[in-house]
């Protein structure tokens, strides 16, 4: 049972690690985002595109990206 328990704390350990990687390559070199977005093609407001720098999609469209990511995850 530890050495589920210590595996499972590895992971979280390097998937938090590259996270925070993730995020400062995004600050030292900020993607341009989309005018629409990549799944529905719908127009992404300024404002959203202003806030994060690389957004791809639509509020709605990143959402359902998200909740089917998170599900997908817990399905293994």
């Amino acid at each position: 049972m530890a050495d589920v328990i210590d595996r499972a704390s590895e992971r979280e350990t390097l998937d938090r690690e590259l996270a925070l990687a993730c995020q400062r390559q995004q600050r030292a070199h900020p993607a341009q985002s989309l005018l629409h977005c990549e799944a529905c093609g719908g127009e992404i407001p300024e404002a959203r595109r202003r806030a994060l720098a690389g957004v791809r999609r639509c509020v709605d469209c990143q959402q359902s990206h998200e909740l089917r990511a998170k599900v997908g995850a817990h399905g293994h």
